[in-house]
């Protein structure tokens, strides 16, 4: 039976399988993303956390919006005014 994936692990197979869909090497994308090959691939392999200006920076350079926390709750905006 396959071991569940926590929810970065999810995150982190998502951000793979985008980047493997663009036909992008882990290199092409670190500098997109002004990182060096080292540093995008620890994030990619779950040996570095990631942090919010580089999931922005991979989301513009993926074309891809990440979602956070559960889908099926509302959305935060919802309480903005």
């Amino acid at each position: 039976m396959a071991r569940q994936l926590n929810p970065y692990e999810e995150f982190l197979a998502e951000l793979r399988a985008a980047r493997k869909h663009r036909e992008m090497t882990q290199a092409e994308l670190a500098s997109k993303i002004k990182l060096s090959r080292a540093q995008y691939t620890a994030i990619e392999n779950g040996r570095s956390v990631i942090n919010f200006a580089h999931l922005h920076n991979l989301s513009a350079a993926l074309g891809v919006r990440f979602v956070i926390g559960d889908g099926s709750f509302p959305l935060a905006s919802r309480f903005m005014a």
